[in-house]
């Protein structure tokens, strides 16, 4: 088989998956107006999906590398594809919660192992393009996202919106069936899917989910509530648990000697922070640009449309000249632009011109997609191919993570500065 056609079978698959997660929150407003409900509810449409496939994507991944990837994909987009439509015709908000964080499971195979199984259909000395032109695709969805579920929430319905991944995602299913090849589980370890950690995936799960809820409601609730108390020393309990049981059993879900290796650690918590600080722009400055500088929502999406745009477009060529000269440089260049874009934004105000304004917003944009390219590529690099599941998985994981993260950290900033101003 082709490795170029299996490249667009797993990226169309990936664009289907992304553009689900990315149009909901349109539609969230029409979704609350039709349940009699309030916007923090109607939220864990959005927040339980996101909290289910963060818990559960490290634990595909390791899964995969055992079962094997493709059948965990394939099998994501069945779980997708049916909850889909049981969402859609859900007749209580709280069904539709239930049904869409079903639907996170799907979402967790499908992210563990899209990138594992593109990468390992190419040889190494075309990861960083291919990689380049995974990120592609999904700055490209994230994009289209809001304004294709717009559309369809203004011309036929929410419940229209939520169905359409059900036959996209099934068609997926069937395209990646016939053209995908089979990949026989690793098995340089000597395990089998019987040994699969499910204590550890457990632990995981719920250490994961306390911390984002803590991290999501802590300026909602208050840092020093006891809910939130409560969540942090869940977390601390939980996470030691699962370090505990990963250094003790001979099947950890990740091994700890990855964390060990330097590629491995150094780059993801490079790829956390990069993304934690170009999250928080995405996130503020559709804010900035309608609550301060008053432009309308057409005009402010005109303005970030370079930042999305140039993300989606440096990838591809960040990863070919990886490729070609090596990951550090071009890293590196990617780190320079977004750190002098943020240093530019941080001293921006309502005088400052539009054109300054834009180009420092293309260019976190861009600085952030010569920088994931190359990173993915370098953490990559010292994961063995039977690990590719976990590896991407963890790579998954960190990004999700950032961006809630960095979504929080800047909401409870704004919140006490807007509080110590009087508002």
């Amino acid at each position: 088989m082709n490795n170029w056609i299996v490249a667009v079978a797993i990226c169309s698959g990936m664009f289907i998956s992304v553009l689900d997660n990315s149009s909901i929150h349109i539609a969230l407003p029409k979704i609350a107006l039709q349940f009699n409900a309030q916007i923090p509810e109607v939220q864990w449409l959005a927040i339980g999906y996101g909290l289910v496939s963060g818990a559960l994507i490290l634990p595909m991944g390791r899964l995969s590398d055992l079962v094997g990837r493709k059948r965990i994909y394939l099998t994501g987009f069945l779980i997708s594809g049916l909850t889909a439509i049981m969402t859609s015709i859900a007749p209580s908000l709280t069904l539709a919660i239930l049904f869409r964080g079903l639907q996170g499971v799907g979402g967790a195979m499908i992210q563990a192992n899209a990138m594992a199984i593109l990468i390992s259909s190419f040889p190494a000395s075309r990861r960083g393009l291919i990689i380049g032109i995974f990120m592609t695709t999904v700055g490209v969805a994230s994009v289209i996202g809001p304004v294709f579920g717009g559309l369809i929430v203004q011309y036929f319905s929410w419940r229209w919106l939520l169905f359409i991944p059900s036959p996209l995602g099934l068609t997926a299913f069937v395209v990646g069936y016939l053209i995908l090849p089979h990949m026989k589980p690793g098995s340089s370890d000597g395990l089998g899917a019987s040994k699969f950690d499910w204590i550890g995936s457990f632990y995981f799960a719920v250490a994961l989910c306390s911390l984002m809820l803590a991290i999501t409601n802590g300026h909602r609730l208050g840092w020093l509530s006891e809910i939130i108390i409560g969540l942090v020393i869940g977390f601390l309990v939980f996470a030691l648990l699962f370090v505990l049981r990963q250094a003790r059993t001979d099947s950890p879900l990740i091994a700890l000697e990855l964390l060990s290796r330097r590629y491995f650690s150094f780059g993801s918590l490079a790829s956390l922070f990069t993304f934690m600080t170009g999250t928080s722009v995405f996130f503020i400055m559709p804010f900035y640009l309608q609550g301060v500088l008053e432009y309308r929502p057409a005009e402010a999406g005109l303005m970030i449309t370079p930042m999305a745009g140039l993300f989606a477009l440096s990838g591809p060529i960040a990863g070919y000249l990886s490729d070609q000269v090596g990951w550090r440089k071009v890293e590196l260049i990617g780190l320079i632009a977004t750190v002098v874009s943020l240093l530019g934004l941080s001293i921006i105000n309502s005088d400052s011109s539009s054109l300054l304004l834009l180009i420092l917003l293309g260019l976190i944009g861009f600085g952030m997609g010569f920088f994931y390219s190359p990173n993915s590529a370098s953490v990559l690099s010292v994961v063995e191919r039977e690990r590719y599941g976990v590896g991407t998985a963890f790579l998954q994981l960190t990004r999700n993570s950032a961006s809630i993260i960095g979504i929080s950290i800047t909401t409870a900033l704004i919140t006490i500065v807007m509080g110590s101003m009087g508002y």
